[in-house]
């Protein structure tokens, strides 16, 4: 990924006690260049998405979350599903993202 790549970030998680999902997103082209290139630095560290459709994860107990993080970079699209406790290469990026600007619900 180059630095100034375009990079766009999409969040819904699920789940907890209320079982409400939200969206949040971020996208590098609204952003100021040293918030951009963190959001890229930390997409960069996620795992691979898988190239087949793997389903949501399954949160490790009741009332925990399930996360689903669309990357669009690049032209390149994939989405990382991830469960509660979360993988540390995506601690980051989440607690980035659960503060990010709400998104209308999909569909």
């Amino acid at each position: 990924m180059s630095d100034r790549e375009r990079v766009r970030v999409v969040l819904e998680r699920s789940g907890g006690f209320a079982g409400r999902t939200i969206r949040r997103g971020l996208d590098t082209d609204d952003l100021p260049d040293a918030e951009a290139e963190a959001l890229r630095a930390l997409v960069g560290a996620l795992p691979a998405a898988p190239a087949h459709a793997a389903g949501p994860a399954k949160a490790a107990g009741p009332d925990r979350f399930t996360y689903a993080v669309a990357v669009d970079a690049a032209g390149h699209q994939g989405v990382h599903h991830f469960a509660d406790p979360l993988p540390e290469a995506a601690k980051s990026l989440i607690q980035l993202l659960s503060k990010a600007p709400l998104l209308p619900a999909h569909g």
